[in-house]
């Protein structure tokens, strides 16, 4: 029991390590891992790039290749502008933005509390209950950091009026239209 958990603790430290400060396993150790990982690749790259073949068959080559071959994934990333980074980005800005726009529907019912309404009122120095509901959108948004920063890049005019439509169509994911050979 006491290897295996100074284990895992060791492998989460060289995982840390590895992501916080590049440090890796001496070559001599990696040369091993990188011989399998070409072998590998080599043998997916049939079903990779078959383009007319079954859009299963190619993602799993996918994976196989990106799992055995990952600062070539990182490259390519990198050469063509990062899409993939910016897929992931947009894909968790996506996430984010639905959550935060459910709470919209949530401050009205803070609003319908007279005990609630009346410290909103206060706070925000305003009645109207639109515009209540426009500055905790946006304050919720402050507490997003990810968020906040990802809008704010697509959205240099973003203000409390438009934060609302904003999230709608950013919570929106583009739709396929077609799969090719899906």
């Amino acid at each position: 029991m006491l290897k295996f958990f100074f284990g895992v603790l060791f492998g989460a430290a060289l995982a840390f390590g590895y992501v916080r400060w590049d440090v890796s396993l001496p070559d001599v150790v990696e040369l091993p891992d990188d011989l399998r990982g070409n072998l590998i690749s080599t043998v997916v790259e049939s079903d990779l790039y078959a383009l007319d073949g079954n859009l299963a068959k190619r993602q799993r080559a996918l994976e196989m290749f990106l799992t055995n071959r990952p600062s070539f994934a990182v490259e390519v990333d990198a050469e063509f502008g990062h899409p993939f980074l910016e897929a992931l980005y947009r894909k968790r800005a996506i996430r984010e933005a639905r959550q935060l726009r459910l709470q919209w529907s949530a401050y009205d019912k803070a609003l319908s509390k007279p005990a609630l309404r009346a410290q909103f009122e206060k706070k925000y120095d305003t009645r109207d209950p639109l515009l209540i509901k426009q500055e905790m959108l946006f304050a919720a948004l402050e507490r997003k950091p990810f968020l906040r920063s990802w809008m704010e890049r697509q959205r240099p005019n973003l203000t409390k009026q438009n934060l609302l439509a904003v999230l709608v169509e950013v919570g929106v994911r583009p739709h396929v239209t077609s799969v090719p050979n899906g």
